[in-house]
């Protein structure tokens, strides 16, 4: 059974992990942006594929951009088991080609959106930015641009009461700590979302640390171990 907690102030939407759930008090907020960054294969899509069907199994349906193109019917059908014929239904996947694409469909969500939406993933958020490095756009306006798209997030998310899940790339620091990873553009990437969970590997090939940093707006601790199983997430003792 999956259970919907609920705050003073927010809805929350669960991930459909006990032990992730419980660090988050219920899971991602209604109305607010998380941010979930880390190296690749640290889980960022399994946790939000895993999210989106977890929102669907509670009745909501779910905008996911998917512009990492990560999205598979394989591991979808692996996480969703018997429900996900029914899942699909309530999901309307986006697949962006280009960082002006994805721009155009974060600015066109308010069309498709009514009541019934409860869950908005952007997955990945920076893997386009990054990619148009190597066209003629200049940086300021690469920069400006992914702010006006986290801008635009922001407000839907609070405007349609959306708990809106954007993951990142990551690349690491020039600067001291020299070395450790941060996300792409972290200046813009850090300064909307109002939940933020790394994700790490671990000794283990299979089980990764996620580690909170900020929660609703403020600073946080804590982390979880998790494993990356065919069937999903799972939690792990310490």
């Amino acid at each position: 059974m999956v259970v919907v907690y609920l705050n003073s102030k927010n809805e929350r939407m669960p991930i459909g992990l006990a032990s992730l759930d419980e660090m988050l008090q219920g899971g991602f907020v209604k109305g607010e942006v998380t941010l979930l960054y880390g190296a690749a294969a640290t889980g960022k899509t399994t946790v939000v594929i895993q999210s989106a069907i977890s929102a669907a199994r509670l009745g909501f349906k779910v905008l996911y951009v998917d512009s990492d193109h990560s999205f598979t019917q394989q591991r979808f059908q692996q996480i969703a088991r018997s429900d996900s014929k029914a899942a699909s239904e309530l999901i309307l996947l986006f697949l962006p080609e280009t960082f002006t694409e994805q721009r155009k469909i974060i600015e066109s969500l308010e069309n498709y959106l009514t009541p019934a939406f409860g869950l908005l993933v952007i997955d990945s958020v920076s893997s386009l930015y990054r990619a148009s490095f190597s066209q003629a756009e200049s940086v300021f306006t690469l920069n400006r641009d992914l702010s006006r798209q986290l801008a635009y997030l922001s407000e839907i998310s609070s405007t349609a009461r959306l708990a809106c899940v954007i993951t990142s790339q990551v690349h690491s620091r020039l600067t001291p700590p020299i070395g450790d990873i941060e996300p792409v553009a972290r200046r813009a990437l850090f300064h909307f979302p109002q939940t933020i969970l790394r994700l790490s590997s671990t000794p283990r090939y299979d089980v990764k640390e996620f580690r909170l940093e900020r929660l609703s707006g403020s600073h946080a601790r804590g982390s979880r171990l998790v494993a990356l199983r065919e069937a999903g997430l799972e939690g792990v003792s310490a």
